[in-house]
């Protein structure tokens, strides 16, 4: 039997690192693709570095475009390759273009489809994530679910067939990273144990929204001027070229209280700048549960969250984009306790995931 893991992005590669890597390891003939959504040093190449990831076995090198076109030029290549290589089972993560793309010619040439992190929902269709994670589930055969919450999602749509709860694979990922030569941060950056904030901002319902943007964006300077505590901003390469096109970024350079990393840091010291971090801030799934997993406080810079175990469990508040909403979410968050127990499973995930689709 011939498998094929299909990723795109820095998330999806990240958390399915350690599955392609123990794939490989039980058999070479299976195949790792990528489609190359996601292409430049920083957002790539310093994940597949990192866990010592093999070169794919096809890179279709289709970077940024639109919705309509990435997933066409996707669906076209892997068909191809599909009939070429005999390919009897597709792995997808999440619910990216690529997952979209990978599951649609998969569906089309009646191939069984695994989907990773199956059953989130954030209940918002603007949202092209949304559509892409309830299009996917509906087609696949297989679904591992990382929360009894996703499981309950999948009910509630009729999907009862295939499902498994495994827990979240993020965890096999920090684990990995738990072997790896210790880098200090906090050295590097000149940075103080639980004295600074950690703060990403790339999702599209913020970045191209321009009252979104402005009221994000000022109220970081806002916490920054009148907080006892250093703000250290992850730049999305994409959020800074809309920051550019509308004269915001210079102001952030200025700022004293606030130091950008641009490029983004790596996985492995963005595990550890979350880890040492007084709160987290962002609109990433992901960091929602990254840090919920290293024990820091979140707030999620959103109205809505396909993660609502990690607010059910007491790491993260939902404070969307006000200016209100976010400084009463970090004055209450500063004073939180972080006993919290991790919903997401223990190492091991990976292996499980394979044992599953293999036998």
């Amino acid at each position: 039997m011939k498998i094929a893991v299909v990723v795109g992005t820095r998330p999806e590669l990240i958390k399915m690192a350690v599955l392609i890597n123990e794939l490989k390891k039980r058999d070479s003939s299976h195949l790792f693709i990528h489609s190359g959504q996601h292409y430049d040093y920083h957002m790539d190449g310093m994940v597949s570095e990192l866990f010592n990831l093999p070169k794919p076995d096809y890179h279709f090198d289709v970077k940024s475009g639109t919705h309509a076109t990435t997933t066409a030029t996707i669906m076209t290549k892997l068909e191809d390759i599909i009939v070429k290589e005999k390919i009897e089972k597709i792995i997808v993560h999440g619910d990216t273009n690529t997952t979209l793309a990978a599951s649609l010619a998969a569906a089309k040439t009646f191939i069984p489809i695994a989907h990773v992190e199956a059953g989130l929902r954030s209940f918002d269709k603007t949202m092209p994530e949304e559509i892409n994670r309830i299009v996917v589930d509906h087609m696949s055969t297989y679904l591992f679910c990382p929360t009894k919450d996703a499981i309950k999602n999948l009910h509630n749509e009729g999907i009862f067939n295939g499902i498994h709860h495994v827990g979240q694979t993020i965890v096999d990922a920090v684990e990995f990273l738990k072997q790896v030569n210790s880098v200090d941060v906090l050295k590097k950056y000149q940075l103080s144990e639980k004295q600074y904030f950690f703060l990403t901002i790339h999702r599209q319902e913020n970045t191209d929204n321009l009252l979104r943007l402005i009221s994000i964006f000022l109220t970081i300077h806002e916490l920054s001027q009148n907080s006892n505590y250093k703000l250290v901003l992850a730049m999305h390469p994409r959020t800074k070229k809309i920051l550019q096109q509308h004269n915001m970024f210079d102001s952030l350079i200025k700022n004293n209280n606030i130091l950008l990393l641009d490029p983004p840091p790596n996985f492995y010291e963005s595990i550890l700048l979350q880890q040492h971090a007084k709160l987290v801030l962002t609109d990433s799934g992901g960091l929602q549960e990254e840090s919920c997993i290293l024990g820091t406080p979140c707030i999620t810079l959103r109205e809505n969250t396909e993660r609502p175990e990690t607010i059910e469990c007491g790491s993260n508040i939902l404070a969307g984009y006000k200016r209100d909403t976010i400084i009463k979410a970090v004055e209450d968050s500063i004073m939180k306790s972080t006993d919290w127990t991790n919903p997401y499973g223990s190492p091991g995930i990976s292996k499980r995931i394979l044992d599953l689709i293999t036998n």
